[in-house]
């Protein structure tokens, strides 16, 4: 996922137009105080939708699978780009036995001319080995498709990926959702095993501490049947802004997640004043991933193209199916 700053952040007045070249740049890839601190102030400080300490958690979730790579001017603290991968290895019950290469998000700062930086960053792509037949995934914009195709040798998609904007003015909890035979838990109050044992239905790829994390701050919940067994999970995220996002929501049927929104924003209150808007991750691989939300509406559904979930093999390890709204799309595949 590409994102040039001149078109959607601040930080393309950090500075004056400048020509990268290899020469003339430090790649640091040992992420410290002095990096974090370049990154939240000239780019994510004007960011709705992340909290400071969030790239920090990212890093400790995943480890060493977890690849940053900025980009600064050499001698300096101007950070101009920045390039991350995780390297998903498979569980056991996943058919494909190859670990996948993700490339999450690309920051590229406006103020940067030339073509040499393009070339900076695939070959730090190339050295996590997100290249030519060696399992690599990746989220593309129109823009960037033709540029991921010559790193990847791959212009294949899996699914079109959109997100939804809607004020919290604009929701409402419905009176009557089925509800029959659903239970909802906090998922702080749930084992492990519960959460990760469902997770790994879906994406068939280690993330353990990725995902008990996610889903233990701010407003998740896990549902079950009345057997006791997992049906889905979901999570609200808040951050400073006032914006929220649902990230992810996974589940069974339209009505397991509709029961799990509906817990959480009983719990939440629709309180215009204290949050602003929802955010939702949304696909095209079933319609249900862009209607489900319809009840909690006061005004229509719409929703915009963002990226395709670009591929280079075929994909074995992944169910889309259950997934009405992904993880951060700068982490995960879905």
């Amino acid at each position: 996922m590409l994102t040039i700053a001149r078109r959607f952040s601040r930080a393309a007045n950090c500075g004056n137009q400048i020509i990268i070249d290899f020469n003339n740049v430090d790649i640091v890839k040992n992420i410290q105080k002095r990096e974090y601190d370049a990154i939240w102030n000239t780019v994510d400080s004007v960011r709705s939708d992340i909290k400071k300490t969030d790239l920090k958690k990212f890093k400790e979730a995943f480890g060493d699978d977890f690849h940053q790579a900025l980009t600064f001017v050499e001698n300096t603290d101007r950070l101009i780009a920045m390039n991350y991968h995780t390297i998903f290895r498979p569980l056991n019950n996943n058919p494909d036995p190859e670990k996948v290469v993700f490339r999450g998000k690309i920051w590229i700062s406006g103020d940067v001319s030339g073509n040499k930086i393009d070339e900076i960053i695939t070959k730090q792509s190339h050295e996590v080995g997100f290249s030519v037949g060696n399992h690599s995934i990746g989220h593309a914009t129109n823009k960037t498709i033709n540029s991921y195709k010559k790193t990847t040798g791959s212009a294949n998609f899996l699914q079109k990926c959109f997100v939804s904007h809607y004020d919290f003015g604009d929701f409402c909890i419905p009176e009557h959702v089925n509800s029959d035979g659903i239970i909802i838990k906090n998922a702080r109050d749930v084992p492990d095993k519960d959460i990760l044992n469902y997770d790994a239905k879906i994406f068939k790829y280690e993330r353990s501490k990725y995902v008990l994390g996610q889903l233990r701050e701010d407003f998740g919940r896990v549902a079950y049947d009345e057997n006791g067994e997992v049906v889905g999970f979901g999570r609200i995220s808040t951050y400073p802004s006032g914006e929220c996002c649902i990230n992810p929501m996974y589940a069974d049927n339209i009505d397991i997640a509709r029961n799990i929104l509906k817990d959480i924003l009983e719990e939440m209150t629709l309180d215009s004043d204290k949050y602003w808007r929802l955010k939702l991750y949304s696909h095209d691989y079933s319609q249900e991933s862009y209607g489900w939300i319809r009840p909690f509406l006061k005004t229509m559904t719409h929703r915009t193209e963002i990226y395709k979930l670009m591929c280079d093999h075929k994909q074995q390890g992944m169910d889309f199916s259950k997934v009405f709204s992904q993880f951060n799309p700068s982490n995960c595949p879905i």
